[in-house]
C-alpha cells in the first residue's frame, strides 16, 4: 500500500472513477440544496439516530442508521431530480452485512487469512431475496444462518466500512456536528468545526437521548453478535500526519476545486493504520475471489461524519480527499447518487474484449464468473479467426497490485489442437517483452523441451489500457514524477499442464529439481534470458511415457540480458519474483541486479517449501506449518529474518533440521541431498560478507588517509575478482550437490 497509493481532491476521483461531469454533480448539489432534502423525515431521523449512535463505542449501531439515509437519498433523488438517468441497476440497495463473513469460494484449510466482514455492502435487491435459495445458507445451522448468507464477493458491487468517532475530544466534536446540521435543517448558517486533534482536557460525554432508527434491509440480524468489536478503535486522525504518502508531484490542472471542505485539509487528516488494513484486505478480496470478472474495484471509509473514498486497481490505490457527510450533506448525497448512476463498467464489471454467453443478462445480477463468455483471437499460422469460448476457472491470482492473472480452460472452435487448452489473461506492463515474444526466443534451443507451448496471443493494447479509463483521467502520462505502470490486456492460448506439487514424491524429487536446475543454466548461458520469478505455481509437469517432464511456466517477469548480463529494455525498481521463494539479496536490497544465482536461490526455497509441506493431501503439523505461514504471511523483516536465518551462524543444514526447518518424514532421505543445495549459498554468503567487509575496510582506510586512490583502486580490483570467483561458486550448483 505505501508504495502504491495516490491522493487525489474528491471531486477529480468522482469525475475519474464514477463517469459523472462535475458540473452534473454541482447541479444535484444545487438541487438537493434548493428542494432541503435535509428536512426530509427519513433523512432527518436517520441522521439523528447516526449521532445519538456515534457518542458510543458499539460500532454496530451506526450500520441501520446510515443504510437507511442512503437507500432514501437515492430513493428522494429518483423522485425529484429533473433529467436524472435512470439507474442502470434499478434495484441498487446498502445493506447491513457484519457479522456476515463473505464467500470467498476457497477451499476449506487455505492458509490465506481472509475472514473478512465489510459492515455495509452495495447489492441489489434481486440477490438479497435470492440469498436464502443458495446452499452455503440452507446447510447451515437455524442458529448460524444469519453469520452464513452465502453471500459472495461476486454479489457485492461496492462496499462501506464504517467507523466509531475517535474517542478524543469526541463529546465536543458530536456537539458541534449536532449543531451544524441542526442549523442545516433551519436553513442557517453551519458554526464553525472543533478540531478533533486533543488539546486539553477531555470534556464529559453527553448523555444520548433513545431514537428509533427507521428498518433497513439486512443480511445479518441486528443484535446476534455483541461480541463483534474485539479491539477498541484508534484514532483516525493524527496531528501533524501529512495528508500523502506520496512524493510531490508535478502541479496539475486540476479542474475548479467544488468538493474539498477546507477545515479538513487544514487539519491534515490521516487514517488510521488499522483502518487502511481493512480497506486493503476488502481490495484484495475482491480482486482476487471474483474469478476474474473484476477490472477495478471502488470503496467508502467513513469514520465518524468524515467520509473517503478508495479507488483500487493492478497499479494500485487512489484514494480521495475526505469531507464530512454531516456538514456537507448535499455533497456527500450528490456523490451516492453518482455510485447508483453507475453502469456495469464503473464497476470494473465490464470486461472489455470478452462477449457474455447471453446478451441480455439481468444487470442486478453480476457474472459469478467468465465461464460461457468468449473472444475472438487470430492463429498465427494457419491465419484464420478462432472463437474461444472459456469453460471452468483453472487459477486467479492472489495478489492486490500486479498482473491480476486469471485462468480458464477454453475449447476453441475451429479446434487448434488435440490436447486440452487454457487461456491466461492477465493485465502486462506494456513496456516489457510479450512473454510470447520470450518463449519464441527459444525455439531452436533444448530448453525449449521445458517451456510452455503457445498457439495464440493477442495483446488489446489498441482495444484497451488503464490510460483509456480511470488512470488516464486521474494522471498525466507524460509526468516524469508517475508512478502508475501503465498496463494492457493481454490473452495467451497455452497447452494446458498440471502443477507440480500434485507429483512430487519421495521418489522423484531429485529428479525434477534437476530438470529445473538445466533449464535455468540454459536459459540464462544459451538463450541469454533470465525467468525472474521462481515459484511454485510456476512450475508445471506433463507425463511424456512414464517420466514426470517439468515444464517453466509464466515468463511475465523474464527479461533478455546483453552480453554483460544486464537487462535489455524495461527494469522496474521493485523486487521480481513471488516473496515466500524470493531470494533473501532480493528481500533486502531491491534494487539489486537480478542475476542467476537469484533465480537458483528462489529454486532451493521451492524445493525447501515441497520438502516441508508436501506430500498434499496429508495433515501438516504445528512445526510445518509455523515455518510455511513464516515465508507467506508475515510481514517483509520477519519474513527476511526468517529467511536470512536459515543461512546464518551454521555450520552444516542438519543443525536447522528439525528444529527451524522440519522436513517431512517422506522427504528425510533427501537431507544430504538438501545439505548440498544450502552449502553453495552458505558459502556464497559468506563470501559475499568478507568481501564486502574488505571493501569497507578500503573506503575507511581511503577516508582517513591511510592509502591513495590508486592503491585503493587496486584493491577494490583485487577484492571484486575474488568476488567474480564467489559468483561462480553460486552458479556452479548442479555438480556441487546433485546425487
Amino acid at each position: 500500500m505505501d508504495e502504491s497509493t495516490e491522493r487525489m481532491p474528491l471531486r477529480l476521483w468522482v469525475s475519474a472513477v464514477l463517469g459523472c461531469p462535475v458540473d452534473r454533480v454541482q447541479s444535484w448539489v444545487d438541487t438537493f440544496n434548493k428542494e432541503r432534502l435535509c428536512e426530509d423525515d427519513i433523512i432527518g431521523t436517520s441522521v439523528q439516530a447516526y449521532l445519538q449512535a456515534a457518542n458510543s463505542e458499539r460500532e454496530e449501531a451506526l450500520y441501520q442508521p446510515f443504510c437507511a439515509m442512503a437507500n432514501r437519498v437515492l430513493e428522494w433523488a429518483r423522485d425529484h431530480v429533473p433529467g436524472l438517468p435512470t439507474y442502470p441497476i434499478p434495484d441498487l440497495l446498502f445493506v447491513r452485512n457484519d457479522p456476515v463473513v463473505v464467500d470467498n469460494g476457497r477451499e476449506e484449510g487455505d492458509n490465506r487469512d481472509a475472514d473478512c466482514k465489510p459492515d455495509i455492502v452495495l447489492i441489489s435487491q434481486t440477490t438479497c431475496n435470492d440469498l436464502e435459495n443458495r446452499p452455503k445458507y440452507q446447510q447451515a445451522p437455524p442458529r448460524k444462518r444469519h453469520k452464513t448468507t452465502g453471500v459472495d464477493w461476486c454479489d457485492i458491487f461496492s462496499l462501506l466500512e464504517l467507523k466509531p468517532f475517535p474517542t478524543s475530544r469526541r463529546a465536543a466534536y458530536l456537539v458541534g456536528l449536532i449543531a451544524a446540521w441542526s442549523s442545516k435543517v433551519r436553513g442557517e448558517e453551519p458554526l464553525p468545526a472543533p478540531s478533533l486533534v486533543a488539546s486539553g482536557s477531555r470534556p464529559q460525554r453527553p448523555t444520548p437521548s433513545s431514537l428509533q432508527s427507521p428498518g433497513v434491509p439486512l443480511l445479518s440480524e441486528p443484535g446476534t453478535n455483541s461480541n463483534r468489536l474485539k479491539r477498541k478503535p484508534e484514532p483516525f486522525v493524527t496531528e501533524g500526519a501529512n495528508q500523502s504518502r506520496k512524493r510531490p508531484r508535478a502541479k496539475r490542472n486540476y479542474l475548479p476545486e467544488i468538493y474539498e471542505s477546507d477545515y479538513f485539509l487544514s487539519e491534515k487528516c490521516s487514517v488510521a493504520k488499522e483502518f487502511e488494513d481493512h480497506m486493503a484486505r476488502y481490495a484484495l478480496e475482491m480482486l482476487s475471489c471474483t474469478r476474474g470478472t473484476r477490472l477495478f474495484f471502488f470503496q467508502c471509509l467513513v469514520v465518524g461524519d468524515i467520509v473517503e473514498f478508495w479507488y483500487c486497481d493492478a497499479s494500485g490505490f487512489v484514494r480521495s480527499y475526505q469531507i464530512s457527510w454531516v456538514r456537507e450533506f448535499d455533497k456527500f448525497a450528490a456523490i451516492l447518487v453518482a455510485i447508483a448512476c453507475c453502469d456495469y463498467a464503473h464497476f470494473g464489471l465490464d470486461i472489455p474484449n470478452l462477449s457474455p454467453p447471453a446478451p441480455d443478462l439481468n444487470p442486478s445480477i453480476p457474472p459469478m464468473s467468465l465461464t460461457g463468455y468468449s473472444t475472438t483471437m487470430r492463429h498465427p499460422t494457419l491465419d484464420i479467426d478462432v472463437k474461444v469460448t472459456l469453460g471452468s476457472e483453472v487459477f486467479t491470482q492472489y495478489s492486490l497490485v500486479g498482473r491480476h492473472t486469471c485462468v480458464y480452460d477454453v475449447t476453441t472452435e475451429p479446434p487448434v489442437s488435440p490436447d486440452p487448452l487454457v487461456i491466461k489473461m492477465s493485465l502486462q506492463s506494456v513496456c516489457r517483452t510479450p512473454e510470447q515474444e520470450l518463449l519464441a526466443l527459444a525455439d531452436g534451443f533444448p530448453v525449449s523441451e521445458h517451456l510452455p507451448k503457445a498457439f495464440m496471443w493477442t495483446d488489446r493494447a489498441t482495444e484497451w489500457r488503464l490510460a483509456h479509463g480511470v488512470r488516464g483521467l486521474m494522471f498525466l502520462q507524460n509526468d516524469e514524477d508517475e508512478t502508475y505502470e501503465e498496463r494492457c490486456q493481454r490473452h495467451i492460448v497455452f497447452k494446458k499442464y498440471k502443477p507440480i506439487e500434485s507429483v512430487i514424491s519421495s521418489s522423484n524429487m531429485d529428479h525434477v529439481f534437476n530438470q529445473l536446475l538445466d533449464c535455468l543454466h540454459e536459459l540464462r548461458y544459451e538463450v541469454n534470458m533470465l525467468h525472474r520469478d521462481i515459484s511454485l505455481s510456476n512450475l508445471m509437469y506433463e507425463m511424456r511415457g512414464t517420466v514426470v517432464w517439468l515444464i517453466l511456466n509464466d515468463f511475465d517477469l523474464a527479461t533478455r540480458l546483453d552480453e554483460h548480463g544486464r537487462p535489455l529494455g524495461a527494469t522496474g525498481s521493485h523486487r521480481m519474483g513471488t516473496l515466500p521463494f524470493m531470494s533473501v539479496d532480493l528481500i533486502k536490497h531491491p534494487e539489486m541486479l537480478h542475476l542467476l544465482r537469484h533465480d537458483l536461490e528462489s529454486a532451493f526455497f521451492v524445493a525447501l517449501w515441497c520438502g516441508i509441506r508436501l506430500p498434499s493431501g496429508q495433515k501438516i503439523d504445528a512445526a510445518r506449518r509455523d515455518v510455511l505461514l513464516s515465508w507467506e504471511q508475515h510481514g517483509l523483516n520477519a519474513i527476511l529474518k526468517a529467511k536470512a536465518q536459515i543461512f546464518a551462524n551454521s555450520d552444516s543444514f542438519f543443525q536447522l533440521v528439525p528444529g527451524e526447518i522440519p522436513i517431512s518424514p517422506e522427504f528425510c532421505q533427501y537431507e544430504m541431498w538438501f545439505d548440498g543445495f544450502w552449502k553453495v549459498f552458505f558459502d556464497g554468503y559468506q563470501k559475499l560478507a568478507d568481501h564486502h567487509r574488505r571493501l569497507a575496510v578500503i573506503q575507511r582506510d581511503l577516508r582517513v588517509k591511510r592509502i591513495n586512490e590508486n592503491q585503493a583502486e587496486g584493491l577494490i580490483k583485487a577484492a571484486n575478482s575474488c568476488s567474480g570467483v564467489m559468483q561462480a561458486r553460486f552458479g556452479d550448483i548442479r555438480s556441487r550437490f546433485c546425487i
